[in-house]
Order: C-alpha cells, then sequence, then structure tokens
C-alpha cells in the first residue's frame, strides 16, 4: 500500500522569471533533507509569466482608475478584488511524493535563482502524520480493522 502527498506553494514577491524550486522531505523521520529533491520535478516559480505582478498592481490597477477619481474612494487596484492571490500575481505550484512506509513526514520547497543559487531566508516546512494501512495478513488470520496506527486482527474459523 502507499500514499501519495501532494505539497502545494504559495510563491511569493520577489521571485523572477527562470527561478525554480524542487520539492524536499525527511522520508519519515528525522529533519529535512535539503540536499536531494524527492523527485526530479522542477517546479517552474513563474509559470506561464505570472506572478511579476497581479491585476491589481499592474497598469491597469493604477491611475487614475486604480486609486479612484476622489481622494474619497478606493480605485480598482486597492479593493478586495485588486489584492490576494489575483490582485499580487502570486502563483501556486505543487510537487508530489509517493509514501511507502508510516512515519511522521516533512516537506518544503527550496527556490533557486535561474543561476541555480538559492533563495536566501529560511523555507516553509508542512509535517504530515502518515498511517499506511497493511496488506491483509495471510495464514489464517483476518484483518479486522486499521485506525490510527493501530492493527487488528481475527483468527479464520475453519468453515
Amino acid at each position: 500500500m502507499t500514499a501519495r502527498v501532494t505539497a502545494k506553494f504559495a510563491v511569493g514577491v520577489g521571485h523572477l522569471e527562470g527561478d525554480y524550486a524542487y520539492l524536499h522531505g525527511n522520508g519519515g523521520s528525522g529533519e529535512i533533507g535539503w540536499e536531494n529533491p524527492v523527485n526530479n520535478k522542477r517546479c517552474d516559480l513563474f509559470p506561464l509569466r505570472g506572478g511579476l505582478y497581479g491585476f491589481g498592481h499592474g497598469p491597469f490597477g493604477h491611475y487614475p482608475f486604480g486609486h479612484g477619481v476622489s481622494s474619497r474612494v478606493a480605485g480598482f487596484g486597492h479593493l478586495p478584488f485588486g489584492h490576494y492571490p489575483f490582485g499580487h500575481g502570486t502563483a501556486v505550484i505543487e510537487a508530489t511524493d509517493e509514501v511507502y512506509d508510516c512515519g511522521d513526514y516533512k516537506y518544503g520547497f527550496a527556490c533557486y535563482d535561474r543561476a541555480g543559487n538559492l533563495h536566501q531566508g529560511d523555507p516553509q516546512e508542512a509535517e504530515l502524520h502518515i498511517h499506511i494501512a497493511p496488506p491483509d495478513p495471510l495464514y489464517g488470520l483476518k484483518k479486522i480493522s486499521f485506525a490510527a496506527g493501530v492493527l487488528t486482527l481475527g483468527v479464520n474459523s475453519p468453515d
């Protein structure tokens, strides 16, 4: 039995075209191994030219329409529609990992510029507690239940 973990990351401001990220994990215990990604999927941090600026920060969200004609009226670029994430141009990337064993998994994206230099700052991490159901037992045993890491077995009676 396996589990598939999908990690999503909202790309913040400060990344440029050509920047990318890889998903890293800890394999079920300990700290994240930042040396090797969990897979070879390279995630573009500027997908389809998104992420430079959003609708609220682009030319359409500014003068005079974006700021409002009157000094007392907020323009289109300053109203909620011009903010998160549509107005800021946030892109969301995702990557998956196949998990084969139970454990306390940690994941995080390491971001790089187009030259391969690691971005400064601490990456955000997410932690998951994964319990994978074991396969049905052999030799006269029957799996009754599996919940929260507790396996209940029964003995098959001969018919």
